[in-house]
């Protein structure tokens, strides 16, 4: 028993039903996973995937163990190591990059998620519009109107429902991953300078 046509048929009769807004809403939906799903893949590659107290102290330690962003940062931040304000100052000015960079695409990406269930309510609204057009016609595709507009009116609205619900939650995600990179880049401050601290200084 083949399915496959079926299903196809079924969707491309759904892509019909919600109207004018439907490739809107598709578009919107393809650039916010995009968006979402580009963050989370590089917060990922950034994250090492051990972080407990002696992974961190050994890369505080040995910057060059770390791999990726992380390898680069430390290896600014601790270029001048027995500088304290210095490598202070470079840990501020790396941890307030990447939190405004992050922090501005985890924004946009809530705002594109915010926009899709407010798409699919001008989808309803329309499909109300053309449903009392329906209505108050006397004669001709009277049934057929007032159908195709509480189809377009549901179908819009439950789009936009299914495309905001999941990327709010990746959004989520996003967030806690970047509230555990800049978490992170304090942890690896904090040890590099104790670090810093222990070693005899030489007159």
């Amino acid at each position: 028993m083949n399915v496959t046509p079926s299903f196809w048929q079924q969707a491309l009769d759904v892509w019909e039903k919600g109207g004018s807004l439907m490739p809107v809403l598709a578009a919107l939906s393809v650039y916010a996973y995009y968006v979402g799903f580009d963050l989370w893949f590089r917060l990922q590659a950034m994250l090492p995937s051990r972080r407990d107290a002696k992974t961190i102290v050994h890369v505080a330690a040995n910057p060059g163990k770390a791999v990726g962003r992380l390898r680069s940062i430390l290896g600014h931040c601790l270029e001048k190591r027995h500088d304290r304000d210095e490598t202070r100052r470079r840990f501020e000015e790396a941890r307030a990059t990447d939190a405004s960079f992050l922090g501005r695409r985890i924004r946009f990406l809530l705002v594109l998620t915010s926009v899709a269930p407010l798409l699919g309510l001008l989808g309803t609204v329309n499909g109300m519009l053309l449903t009392f057009d329906g209505l108050s016609r006397h004669i001709g595709r009277k049934m057929d109107l007032v159908a195709g507009g509480i189809s377009e009116a549901l179908v819009t609205t439950q789009a936009g429902l299914l495309i905001a619900i999941p990327a709010f939650a990746l959004a989520h995600l996003v967030s806690r991953r970047r509230h555990e990179w800049l978490y992170l880049l304090r942890r690896l401050e904090s040890h590099a300078l104790r670090a810093n601290d222990s070693i005899p200084k030489t007159s």
